[in-house]
């Protein structure tokens, strides 16, 4: 029985521990100004080589659609 209380009490504990919480989650949301950082030119070097990905992948797709299309 007093196993079964511990079990009990454990669960409750754990279930008011993971529950609610907006009040402290607010704080997290707010925008806080970003200031420059020594990765800077690393991250915008990302940036770029993820849109020349991009593009390469659109003209890519184009020339399939068009082989397939002359294919036909």
């Amino acid at each position: 029985m007093q196993r079964k209380s511990y079990l009990w009490v454990l669960t409750v504990f754990t279930l008011v521990g993971c529950g609610g919480g907006s009040e402290l989650a607010e704080p997290a949301r707010e925008q806080v100004d970003r200031r420059p950082t020594v990765f800077d030119p690393m991250t915008s070097t990302i940036d770029r080589a993820q849109g020349v990905q991009q593009t390469v992948d659109e003209q890519a797709a184009e020339q399939r659609r068009r082989i397939e299309a002359a294919e036909r």
